[in-house]
């Protein structure tokens, strides 16, 4: 069976605006957050699904139940989607970082090229870890739950790796900017396929 899932980022929160590096930190969404996530009402107005998945983080959660109220889909809630886990950078703006570690270390950091995906900063999650936590969680959810179309929040660097990930071929970085959404495919006999 082909299933559906639409991936989507949570709204702004004040950390964005700051460029500060949020990680596995647990910011809720701003104002401006709400408002981008009630946008989302009327994508899945148009795009309906059938269960709604998300993060364990605040910000994905409240985006994921602003986006739901119309619909009331059943909502499941798993760490496997968290952001990737940024070590000791979290809590740090860009700017910080590119002082503290160079200009050179945050071009790998955020690249989107597979290559650089070893890359981490001390005591960080790797993007090939983050994609493989990932990748289990959306394998766990189309295997053990009935659904054609689904909904799933998750976080921008993590989206960005993932669908990366699935199309190496892709020489320009994905936009994902807050509550973007993207679409992927699942069969048992192709896997997750990505057309952007």
């Amino acid at each position: 069976m082909r299933k559906t899932i639409y991936l989507f980022r949570h709204g702004q929160t004040d950390w964005n605006l700051l460029r500060r590096m949020q990680g596995h930190s647990d910011i809720p969404l701003n104002d401006e957050g709400r408002k981008q996530a009630l946008s989302l009402q009327e994508f899945f107005a148009s795009h309906p699904v059938e269960m709604m998945f998300t993060s364990d983080l605040m910000r994905a959660q409240q985006t994921a139940r602003i986006a739901n109220e119309k619909i009331s889909a059943p909502t499941y809630v798993s760490e496997k989607f968290r952001e990737v886990f940024l070590g000791d950078i979290e809590g740090m703006t860009q700017d910080e970082i590119k002082e503290t570690h160079g200009e050179d270390s945050w071009l790998r950091w955020t690249s989107h090229e597979i290559k650089n995906f070893s890359f981490t900063y001390q005591n960080g999650e790797s993007a090939h870890d983050a994609i493989e936590r990932f990748k289990v969680g959306l394998m766990e959810i189309c295997k053990t739950h009935s659904f054609q179309a689904a909904g799933l929040c998750t976080h921008g660097l993590m989206l960005k790796r993932f669908l990366h990930s699935l199309r190496p071929d892709l020489t320009e970085p994905l936009p994902i900017p807050n509550c973007i959404v993207y679409r992927i495919n699942w069969s048992s006999e192709q896997g997750f396929e990505f057309s952007p």
